[in-house]
């Protein structure tokens, strides 16, 4: 494709991947031409450039923050941080506090504990108190929904409440929390009275973590910080970009163009989980290593995933209720259908079936060893988000179906080369229950 084509597409506002890669380029350039720390790398890092040549110093220093960026910063890298996370994990307080320095002193800045719960999880390390981490960071988030620098300050910090964001989310807390909800609307209510490029930037990167969709406004008022050279300015008043805020962009620019979170992707890269048969260049890598990591799906004994196998009824079932974090659910057994008796997923079907999200196929059978179409996905993920009665109002057509893939492919909930007739696969399924959940 031509430039001045692709400068007409920028003109016209029309998206596409290649007016983006235009849009950073220059960006890229910027940053490797500086002095590069953890956070330059991890930037260039998530547009995926060659660091080979580079390293990090080794720390020497007492601070906290100091070891947990270089876990990230070395994770970009693909070298071991093995010694380092024992460090970080160390550090936790018996109040679940990641301390302010590394010998388990220090109660006061809020940012030690957050980078300390984002650096294991980037590190795919689940070995420390996490439910202590999570009820230290629920106690120190203000009123306003925001968070502070410094423990007990009543002023919160747009930045800091973002990054808080992020932590929530390694910690397992859904979009839907009131801690999530409150911190965004803080967020939402304050980022126009004191914007930075930094604040946009840490804005996108806590939405795409928490799996909401990319907001074209914030790509755009981001653009906004962006000079001719590729640098990005601090504050839109100033002439000249600087290295910090240009990471900063990068990074936000990153997540939004790959609608998936940096952190998120370290985390699947170095969870002990690994299939020989998935790699991270394949489709749906990061929705299936996602899922995978929620215990949501799962792989077999013989190491592989199996992405491209078909889903069975009972399959779909469970991705369904484990992924609506419904398990603790599952007690009864179900005696409506007779294919079901002694089936390993009666329960789970039973629980299903209870919460109207499947039916059976007639004549007291369930069919679970039959296929899924991608109708009978469509239709599970409808009843799922609530919308059955939207879906039963359309009208025309011959298909059964026809109503629930309009209203599944309207939200948003629909895989990519969907086929209504066809037999989903299990890389398909996931894409969709990542779409559901997210």
């Amino acid at each position: 494709m031509k430039k001045g084509f692709v400068f007409v597409l920028v003109f016209i506002f029309m998206f596409s991947s290649i007016a983006f890669g235009l849009d950073i380029n220059k960006s890229v350039e910027y940053l490797k031409k500086q002095d590069l720390d953890e956070w330059g790398i991890l930037a260039l890092y998530s547009f995926g450039s060659a660091l080979k040549e580079n390293s990090l110093a080794k720390i020497d220093s007492n601070v906290n923050t100091d070891y947990q960026a270089y876990v990230i910063g070395t994770l970009a890298l693909g070298k071991d941080v093995s010694r380092e996370v024992e460090i970080i994990k160390e550090s936790q307080m018996s109040s679940g506090k990641f301390a302010d320095f590394i010998d388990g002193t220090g109660e006061d800045l809020i940012n030690a504990h957050v980078w300390g719960i984002v650096s294991l999880y980037a590190a795919g390390e689940d070995g420390y108190e996490k439910e202590k981490a999570l009820k230290w960071l629920k106690k120190n988030q203000n009123e306003d929904g925001g968070f502070p620098v410094f423990v007990g300050d009543s002023n919160s910090d747009l930045d800091l409440t973002a990054m808080a964001i992020v932590a929530y989310r390694a910690l397992g807390l859904s979009k839907d929390s009131e801690e999530i909800k409150s911190a965004f609307k803080y967020i939402e209510e304050n980022l126009d009275k004191r914007e930075s490029c930094e604040s946009v930037a840490w804005n996108i990167l806590a939405r795409v973590s928490m799996g909401l969709e990319p907001d074209k406004k914030l790509y755009d008022k981001l653009l906004g910080y962006r000079l001719e050279n590729g640098s990005f300015k601090h504050i839109k008043a100033m002439s000249k970009g600087n290295y910090i805020a240009t990471w900063h962009g990068l990074l936000a620019l990153s997540d939004y163009k790959n609608k998936v979170s940096i952190f998120d992707k370290l985390h699947n890269l170095n969870t002990t989980v690994k299939f020989k048969d998935l790699m991270e260049s394949d489709y749906a890598y990061e929705e299936i290593m996602t899922l995978v990591n929620k215990k949501i799906v799962s792989g077999y004994s013989d190491g592989t995933f199996k992405p491209n196998n078909e889903v069975k009824r009972a399959e779909f079932a469970k991705f369904l209720i484990y992924g609506l974090g419904m398990q603790d659910e599952i007690s009864s057994s179900t005696y409506e259908f007779k294919d079901l008796e002694n089936h390993w997923a009666n329960k789970i079907v039973a629980l299903a079936v209870k919460k109207e999200f499947i039916k059976g196929v007639g004549d007291g059978k369930f069919a679970p060893e039959d296929k899924i179409t991608g109708a009978g996905v469509a239709a599970m993920l409808v009843r799922a988000k609530g919308l059955e009665e939207e879906a039963k109002a359309i009208k025309g057509g011959d298909k059964w179906y026809e109503g629930y893939v309009e209203i599944a492919r309207k939200n948003n909930l629909l895989y990519d080369n969907f086929a209504p007739d066809k037999n989903a696969t299990r890389a398909q399924c996931a894409v969709s229950v990542f779409k559901l959940i997210k």
